[in-house]
C-alpha cells in the first residue's frame, strides 16, 4: 500500500515548450549528449527528440527556449537538508546544542517558518528543484513549509518531509538537566520501547510525513535506539510505504540500523568493509555529508581562527570520508547527494548545499558519477524515480542549465542560468 502524500505540484500553465539543448546529462547511463530538444506540456517532458528530427512546421506551435549554449541537467535533488534550522557557529566554542536550544526556547516556530521560506527560495533558486528535509523542523513545520509551497504562497522545491526524527533519551541535546528534559521533545519524537516506536511513526504519517528519520546513534549524546526499536520503526513504516533513513555516523550505528532493514544511512563516517558490503547485498543507500575544502576553510575560519596551517587540516579532514566514499562505490553501494546544510558558514544560502558535490569530486569521483548521485540516485532516495532524476517522456519538467564547462569542471554547478521545475520557469539567466 502506498501513502498518498501532497509531496508532487502539478504546474498549471498552458504553455507547450521546445528547450533546444547544447548538451544533455542523461542521468541514466551518466553521459553527455548532444543534438537533443526537450519539448515540455503540461508540468511534463512530452518528450526528447532529435532538434534535426523536429520540422519546422512543428516547432511554430511551441513557445521556444534557447538553451544551445548550456549544458542541462535534471533538477538537483538533496536529500539531506534542515530547511528551517541554522545552527551557530561560534569561535572555539562547542556549538552542539546551545544554538538549538536557543531556537527552541527564544526565537520558535514562527522564525523558523519564515527562515525556512527564505532558504526554499534560494535552493530552488540555486538549480535544487527537490529535497529530503529531515527533522529539526519544530513540531511538524517542515510539513506547513510544504504546504505552502505546494499551495504557491513561496516558491520552493519539492519537499518529502520526515518531521520529527525518532530518538532515543535526549535527541541531539546534550546537558539538559532532568527538569528541563522535555525541552527535547520540541525537536525530536523521543521513543521508550517497541510499542511507542510503532507509534512514533503512525503520528508522523498522520501529520503528513512522507519519510522516517531515525537516530541509530545520538551523537554526541551516548543513548541510542535499539535494533528491537528500529526493526519496529521500519516495520510500522514500510507497511505504509514509507521509508525510513537512519542517522548513523559510526560503524557500530550503521550496522544496526542496517540489520534493523533501513532504507538509507545518513553520514556514515565510519563504516567497516563488512558494514559496506551488507549495505550492497541489502540496497541501502548511503547519503555522505562531507565538506568540500571552501567550505571547510570557512569552518576553520569562524570554529578555529587560530589554526595556522589550514591546508594540512584539510587533507587531515577529507582523508577519512575520501576513502570511505571510495570504499562504498567499490563495494557496490548506491550514493546519493545529501548536504546537511544547516551550520551557518556565512555563506550564500544553498551554497552550502551544491558544494557537497564538490567534496564528492575533490574526493575521486568523476564528474558524470556525481552529478548522476544528485540526480537519478537522490530520486530512488527519496522513492520518485519514475518522475524525477531524469530527462525522459513523462518525467516532471524539472530542468536546469549550467555552463558546458560541468564536464570538466565541477564549480560551474555554482552557476545555474536556467531552473525550471513542474514546467514553470523560476530562473532565466541567458
Amino acid at each position: 500500500m502506498l501513502l498518498y502524500v501532497p509531496f508532487m505540484v502539478w504546474a498549471q500553465t498552458d504553455k507547450v515548450y521546445l528547450i533546444k539543448t547544447g548538451r544533455l546529462f542523461d542521468s541514466e547511463v551518466a553521459q553527455f549528449k548532444t543534438g537533443l530538444d526537450i519539448i515540455v506540456k503540461n508540468g511534463r517532458i512530452d518528450d526528447v527528440k532529435a532538434d534535426k528530427d523536429i520540422p519546422t512546421a512543428e516547432r511554430e506551435k511551441y513557445t521556444l527556449i534557447d538553451l544551445s549554449a548550456f549544458t542541462i541537467l535534471p533538477g538537483l535533488i538533496d536529500v539531506h537538508t534542515h530547511l528551517l534550522y541554522k545552527e551557530e557557529l561560534l569561535p572555539n566554542r562547542d556549538f552542539s546544542s546551545e544554538s538549538l536550544v536557543k531556537r527552541l526556547t527564544m526565537e520558535g516556530d514562527a522564525y523558523r517558518a519564515i527562515y525556512g521560506a527564505v532558504r526554499a527560495k534560494a535552493y530552488l533558486e540555486a538549480g535544487i528543484t527537490s529535497v529530503q528535509d529531515l527533522g529539526n523542523s519544530g513540531k511538524f513545520a517542515d510539513i506547513a513549509l510544504r504546504k505552502a509551497i505546494n499551495e504557491n504562497l513561496v516558491p520552493g522545491p519539492r519537499m518529502s518531509c520526515a518531521g520529527q526524527g525518532l530518538a532515543s533519551e535526549g535527541g541531539q541535546l546534550p546537558g539538559l538537566i532532568y527538569e528541563h528534559r522535555d525541552i527535547a521533545n520540541d525537536e525530536y519524537r523521543i521513543v521508550s520501547g517497541v510499542d511507542d516506536a510503532r507509534q512514533a511513526v503512525r503520528e508522523n504519517i498522520t501529520q503528513g510525513a512522507n519519510v522516517i528519520k531515525i537516530y541509530s546513534n545520538n551523537t554526541p549524546n551516548k543513548t541510542a535506539l535499539s535494533v528491537e526499536e528500529m526493526s519496529a520503526i521500519v516495520k510500522e513504516a514500510h507497511r505504509y510505504g514509507v521509508r525510513v533513513t537512519a542517522h548513523a555516523t559510526d560503524d557500530h550505528a550503521v550496522y544496526n540500523a542496517v540489520i534493523s532493514g533501513v532504507d538509507g544511512i545518513e553520514h556514515g563516517y565510519e563504516i567497516a568493509d563488512s558494514t559496506l558490503m551488507l549495505m550492497a547485498k541489502k540496497k541501502v543507500i548511503l547519503v555522505p555529508t562531507d565538506l568540500d575544502k571552501v567550505t571547510f576553510t570557512n569552518y576553520l575560519k569562524i570554529a578555529a581562527p587560530n589554526v595556522k596551517d589550514v591546508d594540512a587540516q584539510i587533507t587531515k579532514y577529507q582523508k577519512s570520508p575520501t576513502d570511505r566514499l571510495q570504499r562504498a562505490i567499490k563495494f557496490g553501494v548506491t550514493i546519493a547527494y545529501g548536504s546537511d546544510d544547516y551550520i551557518d558558514m556565512k555563506m550564500p544560502l544553498a551554497e552550502p548545499s551544491k558544494r557537497i558535490l564538490i567534496a564528492y569530486h575533490e574526493e575521486g569521483v568523476a564528474i558524470p558519477q556525481v552529478l548522476q548521485f544528485a540526480t537519478l540516485n537522490s530520486a530512488r532516495q527519496i522513492n520518485h524515480s519514475a518522475l524525477l532524476g531524469v530527462i525522459k517522456k513523462s518525467y516532471l519538467a524539472d530542468i536546469i542549465a549550467v555552463d558546458n564547462s560541468i564536464d570538466k569542471d565541477i564549480n560551474a554547478i555554482l552557476n545555474v542560468r536556467f531552473v525550471m521545475k513542474g514546467g514553470v520557469i523560476y530562473v532565466n539567466k541567458q
